[in-house]
C-alpha cells in the first residue's frame, strides 16, 4: 500500500480521467445516476488492463 500521498493522487487522477471520459461526447449534456455508475464502473474494471 502507498502513502497518503500517493492515494490522493490516484483519486485526483480518477476524478480526472472520469472528467475527460464524461467530456468526450459534447452531444451528451445529462448524465443520469445509472449512466455514471456505468462510466465508473467500466473504468475501473478495465483501468488494470495493459
Amino acid at each position: 500500500m502507498g502513502t497518503e500521498a500517493e492515494r490522493q493522487d490516484t483519486r485526483k487522477a480518477m476524478a480526472y480521467d472520469l472528467c475527460n471520459i464524461i467530456d468526450e461526447d459534447p452531444a451528451q449534456q445529462t448524465y443520469t445516476k445509472d449512466e455514471i455508475k456505468k462510466l465508473i464502473k467500466v473504468y475501473v474494471t478495465t483501468a488494470d488492463q495493459k
